[in-house]
C-alpha cells in the first residue's frame, strides 16, 4: 500500500469511523476496569427501561430509554448497553460532521475536524464521564447539520423530506436540539445566497416530517407541563430574585460560551495567529446559525429568568461554529495540518491517561462519589435468598435502583424519584420489599409510609465492604431489606399507583 493509498483511506468516511470507534472501545475497557455497577444518570435512566412509553422525564425525549430497552433484550442488561449506545452515537456524530465537512472541504479536512472534537471538553472528556441522552444529541446534531447544508446543495423534495426527518431524530434526542435547528432555519432565509433553499413548496415537508417523528412524544409531554416547570426550575436556576438570575445567567452563558472550545480555541488562536482565516458560504451560514441561537439564549435568559447555563446546554449551540471555525483553520494552509494532528492526538492520549488512572487509583480528583465503585454483589446475593422471584423491589434513590434492575430483570423496581413518572407493576398479587441505605440517600426524602424499616424486627440488614479503596480510605455500605405490607403496600407495590 502507497502512503498516498494508507492517506486516502485513513481520511475517508470509513477511516474517520474506525478511528472514532478505537478511541471508544479504548475508552470503554477503562470504564469496564472500574467495574459493571452503573452509576449516576446511567443508573437513573435504567430505572425507566423497564417499561415502553411514549415519553419518561420531562425534562428529556425517550429516544435514549428505548435504545437501551432494545439492548438488554441483546445484553441481558446493564452496563454493556450503555457503552454500546454511547460509542454507536459517537461514531455516528463524527460520520456526520466528516460529511458536513465533505461538501465543500477535502476529506483530509473532514477527517481533520471529526476527530477533532476530541478538543471540545464536553466531548472529549465529560461525553465518557457522564453523557447519557447528550451522547444522542452531538449525533443527533451533527445528522441535522449533514441534512441542513444538503439542503443548501441541493434543495428539493428529497432534501427538505431528510431534513425533517433528521430534525425530528434530533428533537427525541434532547429537547434543545431546538438551539440548532430554528436558528438554522432563521440563517437560512436571512442571507440572499442560501433563502432559495428553504423558500420554495417542497419546504412544507420540513415541518410535515419532522411532526410525523415527535407527535406521539410530543401529547405525552403535553400531560407533563407541571413535571417540566418544575424540573426547569431547578436544572435552569429559576429560582430567587429575577435581576440576581438574569445577572448570574448572562455570567454563566458567557463564560460557558468560552470554556466549551476548551482546549480548541487555545490550538485555534495558534493557527489563526498569521490571519488571512476565509469562511466559505456554508462555515458562514454555520456561524451565522451559532450567533443566532447565542442571541436567542440570551433573550430566554432574560425572559425567563434563567439563572444557570452550563456548557452541555450549548452543544447544539456551539458545535456548528466548530465545525465552521476548524475547517476553515485547516483549509487555509497545509501547514495547519501537522500541528492539529498533534494536539488531537496529545489530547486525546492524556484523556485515556486520565481515565485509566481514575480506574487504578479511585477517588479525589477523579471522582468523589465513586458510585462505580459501589458493592452491589452482597445486596443481590441477599436479595437472592430473602426476596420470592415474582417480588416488587421498592428503592429510595435511584442509584441503587437502576443497578438492581441490571441485576433482577424479573422484578419490577420503583424509586422515590420516579413513582410518578413510572411503573412497571403489571398487578397486584405479590410480595413486595423495601431497599434502603442511609449511606447511599444524598437528599432523597424518606417516605413516611415507610420510616418503621429502621426499627422493623423484619428487617435484613447486609454490611457490603468496598472491593476499592477510595482515596485511600476503606468504605462499607449498609443495606436494608424491608417486607412492605399494608398501608406502605398499598402506598408503593400496586400498579394502580
Amino acid at each position: 500500500m502507497t502512503d498516498r493509498t494508507w492517506r486516502q483511506r485513513l481520511f475517508s468516511l470509513q477511516g474517520t469511523i474506525t478511528v472514532t470507534a478505537l478511541f471508544g472501545l479504548i475508552n470503554a475497557i477503562a470504564r469496564l476496569m472500574k467495574g459493571t455497577a452503573l452509576a449516576m444518570d446511567d443508573a437513573k435512566t435504567n430505572v425507566f427501561t423497564q417499561v415502553w412509553q411514549w415519553g419518561y422525564q420531562p425534562d428529556n425525549p425517550p429516544l435514549f430509554e428505548w435504545l437501551i430497552r432494545l439492548l438488554h433484550f441483546v445484553t441481558g442488561g446493564g452496563l454493556i448497553s450503555f457503552l454500546i449506545v454511547k460509542y454507536v452515537a459517537l461514531m455516528i456524530a463524527a460520520a456526520f460532521v466528516h460529511g458536513t465537512v465533505r461538501q465543500y472541504a477535502s476529506a483530509r479536512a473532514a477527517f481533520a475536524v471529526a476527530t477533532g472534537m476530541v478538543l471540545l471538553y464536553q466531548i472529549g472528556w465529560n461525553y465518557h464521564e457522564a453523557f447519557t441522552h447528550s451522547a444522542l444529541l452531538i449525533a443527533g446534531v451533527a445528522g441535522v447539520m449533514w441534512a441542513g447544508l444538503r439542503l443548501v446543495r441541493q434543495p428539493g423534495v428529497r432534501a427538505a423530506a431528510l431534513f425533517g426527518l433528521m430534525a425530528g431524530i434530533a428533537m427525541m434526542t434532547k429537547y434543545n436540539a431546538a438551539l440548532f435547528i430554528v436558528p438554522f432555519l432563521v440563517a437560512l432565509v436571512w442571507a440572499r445566497d442560501t433563502r432559495g433553499a428553504l423558500l420554495r413548496p417542497s419546504a412544507v415537508l420540513i415541518p410535515a416530517v419532522a411532526a410525523m417523528v415527535v407527535l406521539p412524544h410530543v401529547l405525552w409531554f403535553l400531560n407533563q407541563t407541571d413535571a417540566y416547570n418544575a424540573s426547569l426550575a431547578q436544572t435552569m436556576g429559576r429560582e430567587g430574585a429575577y435581576l440576581s438570575r438574569v445577572g448570574e445567567g448572562l455570567g454563566s452563558l458567557i463564560v460557558s460560551a468560552l470554556t466549551f472550545f476548551l482546549p480548541f480555541g487555545l490550538v485555534a488562536l495558534w493557527l489563526g495567529r498569521q490571519g488571512g482565516t476565509v469562511f466559505g458560504t456554508l462555515e458562514r451560514l454555520l456561524l451565522r446559525t451559532a450567533w443566532i441561537s447565542l442571541g436567542l439564549l440570551a433573550v430566554a435568559v432574560i425572559a425567563a429568568g434563567m439563572g444557570n447555563v452550563s456548557e452541555r446546554y450549548l452543544i447544539p449551540v456551539l458545535l456548528p461554529a466548530y465545525v465552521a471555525i476548524a475547517s476553515a483553520l485547516l483549509r487555509r494552509a497545509d501547514e495547519a495540518f501537522r500541528p492539529w494532528f498533534v494536539a488531537c492526538g496529545g489530547t486525546a492520549l492524556l484523556v485515556l491517561v486520565l481515565r485509566f488512572a481514575g480506574a487504578i487509583f479511585p477517588g479525589p480528583p477523579f471522582c468523589d462519589r465513586c458510585l462505580e465503585f459501589v458493592p452491589y454483589d452482597p445486596l443481590a446475593i441477599a436479595i437472592e435468598a430473602a426476596v420470592p422471584d415474582d417480588a416488587v423491589l421498592i428503592v429510595r434513590e435511584e442509584n441503587t435502583g437502576g443497578n438492581l434492575v441490571s441485576r433482577f430483570p424479573q422484578m419490577p423496581v420503583r424509586v422515590f424519584t420516579s413513582l410518578t413518572l413510572t411503573n412497571p407493576i403489571k398487578n397486584d398479587e405479590h410480595p413486595c420489599f423495601f431497599i434502603w441505605s442511609e449511606d447511599m440517600v444524598w437528599g432523597v426524602p424518606l417516605e413516611p409510609a415507610v420510616a418503621f424499616a429502621y426499627d422493623d424486627p423484619a428487617t435484613i440488614m447486609v454490611q457490603a465492604d468496598w472491593s476499592r479503596s477510595i482515596g485511600g480510605k476503606e468504605k462499607s455500605t449498609l443495606w436494608g431489606i424491608t417486607p412492605l405490607t399494608g398501608a406502605a403496600y398499598t402506598a408503593f407495590c400496586t400498579a394502580e399507583r
